[in-house]
């Protein structure tokens, strides 16, 4: 296993698992603390997908938002569900890799950050 001198706190999964000097492993406060922000989340996309209203003929702006707001409540649903699990399982035999619950968590970040840029649109045609 890699000696960590700086922090003796992080310790190092077997090689196997794909953890490394460029990878650590998350500590389980850390991953509360995410899947409580992915559960906030959530009840933003939630919120978002019902307030929209479906329309024959939309603009291809409000059906990208549309889908994007569906796509980031997917994603973040995702996340928090093996984030969640990975919570209850033991750290050196977890199936879940940090990865697996990042990169859609990421995806719905982005999701929420377009949406806002969303409300910025709105606001500057509004008259």
């Amino acid at each position: 296993m890699p000696s960590n001198p700086g922090n003796a706190d992080v310790r190092w999964v077997a090689d196997d698992r794909g953890y490394g000097p460029g990878m650590r492993q998350m500590p389980s406060a850390d991953m509360v603390s995410l899947i409580s922000f992915l559960a906030v989340l959530l009840i933003f996309f939630s919120i978002d997908v019902r307030s929209r209203e479906s329309a024959a003929s939309k603009s291809w702006q409000a059906s990208f938002f549309e889908w994007a707001s569906r796509l980031g409540g997917v994603a973040t649903a995702l996340s928090l569900t093996l984030g969640w699990v990975d919570l209850f399982l033991p750290d050196e035999t977890s199936p879940i890799h940090v990865a697996f619950v990042a990169a859609p968590g990421s995806v719905g970040v982005l999701c929420a950050i377009m949406l806002g840029l969303e409300m910025l649109w709105q606001r500057r045609e509004s008259p």
